[in-house]
């Protein structure tokens, strides 16, 4: 392991434990957008589940994978910049930029698509089987963008950890991709809302997956979970991304310049 490595971990590490400016709070219980599966039924948070994301996220865990995206090089060599042009954006690998101050997924003009306009995806090298998964996004200041942290298994299971809507909206759900019911697979999952704008600040958002439940986390506090019953087998790649989409709000005549941005991600093995 390279000591530029090294330091991100580190750097990273860190960053679990920290706090932000203000937490987001929830507006109201979370909402049941999806009906239960035999893979999946939601259940309530417990004091057990607050303590267990608790312990993940105090630092005292080493990450076996983070990154700060800081590096350029070190971006094309963990992810692969995705191309595809199927929805109200195509996505770019030119899309998908790292800064001094992190991840910038963009949304620009499109050149060579389809779609009028392009945004970013990325997909990791890096696999894992159960853990804790956690990134730090501020997301895009725009109704109509899909701002996405997820996981997708090899046996065909999507964890959305969130989808996030401006202003205050995160979808979080579980897909079975092996079943699909017409035009859209089977999920199970929750709506969540927010007090505060969640384009104005960073947060973290988070997921405990574990052979039986997977809990979601915002700022370090489980908002909701689903019992899976070791119903997903196979180990998750980490994926990021934008898209235009309905399904986001109403998509803006223009939006150009108005981007997700990602401080961090880290990943602690159960």
């Amino acid at each position: 392991m390279n000591l530029r490595w090294c330091l991100a971990i580190a750097i990273v590490s860190l960053s679990i434990a920290a706090s932000h400016a203000q937490a987001a709070t929830l507006a109201g219980p979370p909402t049941y957008g999806y009906p239960n599966q035999p893979w999946g039924t939601r259940r309530p948070v417990t004091a057990a589940d607050r303590v267990a994301v608790a312990r993940y996220r105090s630092g005292t865990l080493k990450p076996a994978f983070a990154s700060d995206f800081t590096d350029a090089a070190a971006l094309t060599s963990q992810w692969q910049l995705r191309s595809d042009d199927y929805l109200k954006s195509c996505r770019r690998p030119e899309n998908v930029v790292a800064t001094a101050s992190g991840l910038e997924l963009q949304t620009r003009v499109a050149e060579d698509c389809r779609a009028r306009w392009s945004t970013g995806s990325m997909i990791s090298t890096y696999r894992q089987k159960f853990g804790f998964f956690e990134a730090t996004i501020k997301a895009a200041d725009i109704s109509g963008l899909n701002n996405a942290f997820w996981l997708v298994t090899s046996d065909h299971f999507e964890i959305d950890i969130a989808e996030i809507h401006y202003p205050n909206v995160v979808n979080l759900t579980l897909h079975d991709n092996n079943r699909i019911d017409g035009a859209f697979p089977l999920s199970v999952g929750f709506k969540t809302t927010f007090v505060e704008n969640l384009s104005n600040a960073y947060h973290d958002y988070g997921a405990l997956w574990t052979p039986s439940d997977i809990i979601y986390e915002v700022d370090g506090e489980p908002v909701a979970a689903i019992h899976t019953d070791d119903a997903i087998h196979d180990a998750a790649d980490i994926r990021l991304s934008t898209a235009l989409m309905d399904y986001a709000g109403t998509i803006p005549s223009d939006p150009v310049g108005h981007d997700m941005y990602v401080k961090s991600v880290r990943v602690i093995p159960l």
